[in-house]
């Protein structure tokens, strides 16, 4: 009965199908300047409105009647916004991209140097049987699912171990899968992947992987990172004062970033090139991009 009330208390959606043109014509109406409308109608049929519509809002005054624009808001201006907020993405991508190899290559490194080259089977590896059963688990569904074909020759060739060796295994896992096994392994085994980065907590090392793979995650399925507050935040290293940014913040996670990658000897500078990206898109206010 009371989700039955909870329905009937929401309002119903009557907006109709609108078309690029009248998208057009209604933000002429609220005051955005729009010196071609035909091009702007074609580039929302390409990007598609509803993508567009948070940084169309961003120039809005909310506040009063009819929601005009800010005075003096083009359209190109909200398509800077938007190609600003993609070439973010783009670098965040490929300077996380790079990390997330180094962890997985961590990960399997010290694994087989104390477990051997099969380690899944091992409950010293793992905090305790519970997590060793999780990470097997993880691992199974990684390999079986993988149409890789160095995964395909084992398969072929070996009959057991049922799993090929970790140095191996690590070529099919995806960042959020190592993640979640890396949270699965013994304290003494995630110190020392945590202590190859230069991080002497693994619980500090563990909240930057997660951010990392939210961020990754965000990127992959081209989110938007503009005016973007993260859920997954890393905690401060306080030897090293890293991240100075607001943890939830675009610039604190790119600062763990560039620390991490930095300690294994092929720094980035990604926190750099955002910067520099956004200092390209006037249009674009820092805080706006978590600057």
């Amino acid at each position: 009965m009371a989700l039955r009330f909870f329905r009937m208390a929401l309002l119903p959606y009557h907006k109709p199908h609108a078309t690029a043109a009248q998208r057009i014509a209604h933000l002429r109406a609220r005051g955005l300047v729009i010196s071609q409308p035909n091009v702007a109608a074609r580039k929302i049929d390409t990007i598609g409105y509803e993508r567009l519509r948070i940084y169309f809002l961003s120039r809005r005054q909310l506040g009063l009647p009819g929601r005009p624009f800010i005075p003096g808001t083009t359209y190109q201006h909200i398509i800077q916004l938007y190609e600003c907020d993609g070439k973010l993405r783009d670098a965040c991508f490929i300077a996380v991209g790079q990390f997330e190899l180094l962890l997985r290559n961590s990960i399997s490194e010290t694994l087989s140097h104390s477990f051997g080259s099969h380690p899944y089977y091992t409950v010293g590896a793992f905090k305790d049987p519970m997590s060793n059963l999780k990470a097997l688990q993880a691992f199974a569904s990684v390999y079986e699912k993988s149409k890789d074909r160095r995964a395909k020759h084992y398969r072929e060739t070996y009959g057991h171990p049922v799993l090929p060796p970790i140095w191996t295994m690590k070529e099919f896992l995806t960042f959020g899968a190592a993640a979640r096994i890396f949270q699965c392994l013994d304290s003494s085994v995630r110190t020392a992947v945590a202590a190859q980065f230069g991080v002497g907590s693994d619980e500090v090392f563990t909240s930057w992987i997660e951010a990392l793979v939210d961020l990754r995650n965000i990127c992959a399925h081209h989110d938007r990172l503009f005016n973007r507050s993260f859920q997954k935040q890393p905690k401060r290293l306080k030897k090293v004062s890293v991240p100075g940014a607001a943890p939830n913040k675009l610039k604190a996670i790119l600062e763990c970033l560039d620390y991490l990658l930095t300690q294994r000897g092929i720094p980035s500078h990604v926190t750099q090139t955002a910067g520099m990206i956004i200092a390209r898109h006037p249009h674009m206010n820092p805080a706006e991009a978590g600057y």
